[in-house]
């Protein structure tokens, strides 16, 4: 038997828990961690939807990239995703800035979607550098230069963007990308000397200062767009250790927002 336990143990021997960032919370956050599983989801939230979905396919545990549970709850009702999850006997499991720093996940996705139709070129180094392999972003040497408008678009078609938001003319040589937000690494791109911040979340500020200070080009894609690889990857990932667990990726997680384009 297959225990939540089991699936815990082996993403945190592969991802530890313990690097997280001293402000996230990540690991075991709902449910029993002796539990019998049989099948997962792969989510980048624990939803209302979600769990549904869970539910009707049987899964006993839902594993996803954001924590379901972030600042202290006061109370929990049971149509909240956390009483929903309680209620209906499902496990959650959170994996959040582990992932994102890992070798393995969200800078290992992002490249294997954009080396392609960017030139990104392999042996990056990295954009925050966390220590012990760890990385939030890196910065990566294109094969050939190209247009901020030219990369912007590229990165819509590969990651699925509905729309993609960018600011300067540079020509690209050298590109920093970091998954869901990057807001706060504009300048330290810039002082790396990357041409372009290819990121999500970036503010009205950031794209001012970033022709009036940095000189450094943006491309914002969009938290879910940068994001939203953790399914596949973790699934992939499970499927290698538990090969005889039925690992799926939510058809429900998807854009919470809407567009007019």
């Amino acid at each position: 038997m297959i225990t939540v336990r089991d699936i815990y143990n082996e993403i945190d021997r592969l991802i530890p828990f313990s690097s997280k960032e001293s402000w996230d919370n990540c690991g075991m956050l709902a449910g029993d961690f002796y539990g019998e599983v049989t099948k997962i989801i792969t989510a980048l939230d624990i939803t209302r939807e979600v769990i549904r979905e869970a539910e009707e396919k049987g899964a006993e545990l839902i594993i996803s990239h954001h924590p379901v549970i972030f600042s202290p709850l006061k109370a929990v009702s049971a149509d909240t995703p956390v009483g929903m999850l309680m209620s209906k006997g499902i496990s959650a499991i959170c994996t959040h800035t582990p992932f994102d720093m890992s070798p393995l996940g969200m800078n290992k996705g992002l490249y294997d979607l954009l080396r392609g139709p960017l030139g990104l070129m392999p042996c990056p180094v990295p954009l925050d550098d966390m220590g012990e392999g760890r990385a939030v972003g890196m910065i990566y040497e294109l094969e050939s230069p190209i247009s901020t408008r030219e990369a912007a678009q590229r990165a819509k078609e590969a990651l699925g963007c509905t729309c993609v938001r960018f600011c300067g003319d540079s020509t690209i040589k050298r590109i920093a990308i970091s998954s869901g937000s990057g807001n706060g690494f504009v300048s330290l791109a810039a002082q790396k000397g990357a041409d372009a911040l290819l990121s999500g979340d970036l503010k009205h500020d950031s794209f001012v200062d970033s022709q009036s200070i940095d000189g450094i080009s943006l491309i914002d894609c969009g938290h879910f767009h940068t994001e939203r690889i953790f399914c596949p990857i973790m699934k992939n990932i499970l499927s290698e250790a538990f090969p005889t667990l039925d690992i799926m990726e939510a058809q429900s997680c998807t854009d919470p927002v809407q567009y007019i384009i």
